[in-house]
């Protein structure tokens, strides 16, 4: 038998879930009939409100914020999907924000759910990672306002002891460099992520790291600057592509990253791998309907996001039981995923 949830009796009762929320909490207004409606069908559906999600706040919330950097990546639609999953399953509501990678948004953001009573917090820093001192200090000021359990997910901060779900970046980047310095590949180029970013220098340093294990000579011209989205990654690949010595292989740091550089591929007519191959962060569902097979970085966004909201709930388990906990940092490890795009063809 399916499991009765809160959105269930809102569904059948035609109310929001806050207003079945208030009604079991006793944490506000409910009309006598919309309550006496909610009582009947709390008993006919035999509902068990979740005792995790009812001794989670001393405010009686069951609201959890998140913030996360980019609606339109795909990656982070597909956490979602985890943090959704378990969410419900507790009987928690999800107030979402959408920074943009924009930090005067982030900021405006983490303000925003301080007016609202929140029992915890799940988010992906757009700026706060950032390695700058004064700008971090602003962050981590603002989150810890808060007041609320914290989950860092992706991307780490420094100086700070929050939960967090994590990849190793640095091992990503570096068994992907590796694969590409086995198949024959001398001549690796990089196109990384934004550099002032832990996830970003984590991953340009796994290639580093690799190049030098290896003795092979680094072009300061195959070293490209990139900050994780598909315009500057095409528009620097153009440029990579009119140099009279190309490199036979490429890394890219991200998903929108790859994205950028096969829009660049398919209008220069360059095929994968017989003129360059490829390897790139974080799997792209999309191009394997296409048939366009790529070697990947592969993590499961989905599980990391079933990850960080069942930290968030032991997270804040622990608070209301007033136990002082140190910071918990689940890593995972990557899986390089081979499909034939890191192969060596032509010398």
């Amino acid at each position: 038998m399916m499991k009765v949830t809160i959105k269930d009796i809102a569904d059948a009762c035609d109310v929001s879930k806050a207003t079945v929320s208030r009604f079991i909490n006793g944490s506000g207004y409910v009309s006598k009939d919309v309550a006496d409606r909610l009582a009947g069908k709390i008993e006919e559906l035999n509902y068990v409100p979740s005792a995790t999600a009812r001794s989670l706040s001393t405010k009686k919330s069951n609201v959890i914020g998140v913030i996360i950097p980019e609606v339109s990546n795909p990656f982070f639609a597909e956490i979602f999907k985890g943090i959704s999953e378990i969410a419900d399953k507790h009987d928690l509501n999800i107030f979402y924000c959408d920074t943009d990678n924009d930090g005067k948004k982030e900021l405006k953001a983490l303000n925003m759910l301080r007016s609202h009573e929140i029992c915890g917090i799940i988010l992906t820093p757009a700026t706060g990672g950032l390695i700058d001192h004064e700008y971090n200090s602003d962050f981590v000021n603002a989150v810890k306002s808060l007041n609320v359990p914290v989950v860092l997910l992706d991307r780490d901060i420094e100086y700070v002891d929050w939960d967090g779900v994590f990849i190793d970046n640095f091992k990503g980047a570096y068994d992907s460099t590796q694969l590409l310095i086995k198949n024959g590949h001398k001549d690796i180029a990089i196109i990384t992520g934004n550099r002032d970013l832990l996830i970003g220098q984590e991953r340009f340093k796994g290639y580093m790291t690799a190049m030098y294990e290896s003795d092979l000579t680094l072009h300061q011209e195959f070293i490209i600057e990139g900050d994780f989205t598909t315009e500057t990654a095409y528009t620097k690949t153009i440029n990579l592509l009119k140099l009279d010595k190309r490199p036979t292989a490429i890394f890219t740091s991200n998903n929108l990253t790859t994205l950028g550089v096969l829009k660049a591929f398919t209008e220069q007519g360059i095929r994968i791998p017989e003129d360059i191959a490829i390897v790139g962060f974080d799997d792209i569902a999309v191009l394997q309907l296409l048939n366009i097979c790529l070697t990947v970085v592969h993590r499961d966004t989905v599980d990391m996001g079933r990850k960080a909201m069942e930290l968030l709930i032991d997270n804040m388990k622990d608070s209301n039981m007033n136990k002082q906990r140190s910071g918990k940092k689940i890593i995972i490890e990557p899986e390089i995923i081979i499909r034939g795009s890191e192969r060596l063809i032509k010398e």
